[in-house]
């Protein structure tokens, strides 16, 4: 056997990308750090909010997610290369390098209604488990229903 099979392959990385990482981006980093383990898993904002409001906090525990490692933080672009995917969750603009998929699924600027909370929660959970599927050791973008560069203008 050769001592390289014992190491573990790295992982690959995703970066979920909102305008204040405190609502969608977080939901979604939490939710993807739960179904897509094969993934370093990363959220950030083009403004970040600085906080996540206690109430996002809140719709996660209570669906069973840790969120202790979940901060509000700013887009690092010299990171940008890094990643496999990047998921942009909100009507952003957004280019990066050709070798890094990028995945458009615009989801509602969030409230803060328990209503409104819930409601986005489970779309994006649902397109998390959806993602999964389709990320999975694959070297094609996923077919999801998304915004993608080439169809914006429509």
């Amino acid at each position: 056997m050769n001592e390289n099979d014992n190491r573990e392959k790295p992982k690959k990385r995703i970066l979920f990308l909102c305008v204040g990482n405190a609502v969608r981006s977080i939901i979604a980093e939490a939710y993807a750090r739960k179904y897509l383990k094969e993934f370093e898993v990363e959220s950030a904002g083009v403004r970040p909010l600085g906080t996540i409001p206690s109430e996002v906090i809140q719709i996660l525990n209570e669906d069973g997610i840790d969120t202790s490692e979940l901060h509000s933080k700013p887009l690092n672009t010299s990171k940008i290369p890094q990643y496999e995917y990047i998921v942009i969750l909100a009507r952003i603009l957004f280019f990066a390098p050709p070798q890094v998929k990028v995945i458009y699924r615009e989801f509602e600027d969030p409230g803060l209604s328990p209503e409104f909370l819930k409601r986005l929660k489970d779309e994006i959970k649902n397109f998390i488990t959806e993602l999964s599927t389709l990320v999975s050791d694959q070297n094609q973008p996923p077919s999801l229903p998304t915004k993608t560069q080439d169809n914006q203008s429509n």
